[in-house]
């Protein structure tokens, strides 16, 4: 189960053309659609093969799965475009949902409501209010509940905005918006949220000094929801998500927001500490940009003002601005022939539009060709060889087991269930003896194919139909007679 739960996120990094498939899909509701309803979907050029072999992708990787429903068929034709329809998985659909919340808010700067340590402490002064030996589980549970509802949201909004501050201390390329922003706004901002979140963070700290030792008696009493029931079961095969407070570890960190320890500060003196200094870093930064005329001064006027001059520049001025700019000079290869016919570029040609040039690892780390050490002996490659061959070996036994399979059924008139490799190779021979049977309507015409030492015939006869059961459902071959023998 861990590779697949990682391997549901691989398409992030790969072409946005994933991202835009599952979206298709995760608007459906879990519907059922096929590569040419996907491909009708999307704003996209693609193709329908394009489409088809990155849904088989997604496939792979967990986040879609092919429908198990085919229904009533009348062709072999309808069978595999019906088994030929796709729907976003469970997986699929909670990481979508995860990877565009993330990507669409990455650069959003995300308010931290106070609000919620207030009903943290109306949370714990109920709970406070109960007797945790007597009072029903119920109210119990819901007492957990809301204490740690709004304080997992809590934590997340203030971790969230105070790494934002963080990263914003090493800022250096402001624009005037945002320079107004960080020195009129957020500075005064933090200083303020400081101020209330130490304010209500110490009643906080002392109710739960006063539930912390009662916290036994009630993860105990307190067991309530499906993951408590299928605990009570005996399922463990089941893994069920359990709500925040059902085990003592969840009070001790939720402590270790609130309370500290000799040696061990709480984590809201340990945000606060780093806050502190990442808006005196902050600042500082401010004053040395608001500067003027000074070594400290931003240089951001003076780079947009280089690049005016780059971009209204003819190409021969451009090497003459860089040069001034930055010291780089034209790069050009310097005269002579070419030493061998290998040369694939005249010497005078540009490096911008030469290919790469191929330097002996001698030359390039000590600046000679000088040969040095033993030559290396070729490396034996037997094992690999004997691996692939032991590999195609077992290819083909399974292919000459699934053949036996066959050719055994239609002895049987089918009546047998076939294997999904069986099944494979009747669909092989099967597809080439109707293409040799051709549009011919009359009764009596047939078509008879003969791969590897098999030998399939169908025939027309209207009225008749042939049933092959599968592991996937059953083939019916309709107004045809299907006939599978060892080859002669």
């Amino acid at each position: 189960m861990s590779g697949v739960r990682t391997s549901v996120f691989a398409y992030v990094t790969e072409s946005p053309e994933y991202r835009a498939i599952l979206t298709v899909f995760a608007g459906t509701f879990f519907a059922e659609l096929t590569p040419a309803e996907v491909t009708a979907r999307l704003d996209t050029d693609l193709d329908e093969g394009t489409v088809t072999a990155r849904l088989e992708a997604l496939r792979g990787w967990g986040n879609l799965e092919v429908s198990a429903s085919v229904g009533q068929v009348g062709t072999v034709e309808d069978y595999y475009r019906r088994r030929n329809r796709y729907l976003i998985t469970r997986v699929g659909q909670e990481v979508h949902d995860v990877v565009e919340g993330v990507l669409s808010q990455v650069d959003d700067v995300r308010d931290v409501s106070l609000g919620r340590l207030d009903q943290l402490r109306a949370g714990l002064d109920l709970l406070v209010g109960l007797d945790a030996g007597t009072a029903p589980p119920d109210r119990l549970a819901e007492a957990v509940r809301a204490v740690f509802d709004p304080h997992v949201a809590f934590s997340a909004e203030i971790t969230q905005f105070f790494a934002a501050i963080n990263q914003w201390q090493s800022r250096f390329d402001l624009d005037e918006d945002e320079f107004a922003f960080f020195s009129e706004v957020l500075v005064g901002y933090v200083g303020e949220r400081l101020e209330a979140l130490r304010r209500r963070a110490r009643p906080v700290g002392a109710l739960l000094e006063t539930v912390l030792p009662r916290v036994p008696v009630i993860v105990e009493r307190a067991a309530d929801g499906l993951a408590a029931r299928v605990a009570a079961a005996g399922l463990s095969s089941v893994r069920v998500r359990r709500e925040p407070g059902a085990v003592e570890a969840d009070w001790e960190n939720l402590a270790s927001w609130f309370l500290g320890a000799p040696g061990r500060p709480s984590r809201i003196q340990v945000l606060e500490r780093d806050a502190v200094d990442a808006v005196r870093t902050l600042t500082q930064n401010l004053t040395r940009l608001s500067r003027s005329g000074t070594a400290g001064a931003s240089r951001r006027a003076d780079y947009l003002r280089l690049a005016l001059f780059f971009d209204r520049s003819d190409p021969g001025s451009v090497h003459e601005i860089a040069a001034a700019a930055f010291g780089l000079a034209g790069a050009r290869h310097l005269g002579g022939a070419g030493g061998d016919d290998t040369d694939p570029v005249d010497a005078a040609v540009s490096w911008w539009d030469a290919p790469t040039a191929q330097v002996p690892v001698s030359l390039r780390e000590r600046g000679d060709t000088t040969s040095r050490g033993r030559t290396s002996r070729v490396q034996d490659r037997s094992q690999e060889r004997r691996h692939l061959l032991a590999k195609r070996a077992e290819a083909e036994r399974r292919s000459a087991a699934a053949r036996a399979e066959l050719v055994e059924a239609g002895a049987e008139g089918f009546t047998a269930r076939l294997s999904e490799p069986a099944l494979r190779e009747l669909q092989r021979v099967l597809t080439r003896a109707v293409a040799d049977l051709g549009p011919a309507l009359s009764p009596g015409a047939s078509g008879t194919v003969t791969l590897d030492g098999v030998r399939c015939t169908v025939a027309r006869a209207p009225g008749t139909s042939t049933s092959v059961p599968t592991h996937a459902g059953a083939l019916r071959v309709r107004d045809l007679t299907l006939t599978v023998e060892p080859a002669p």
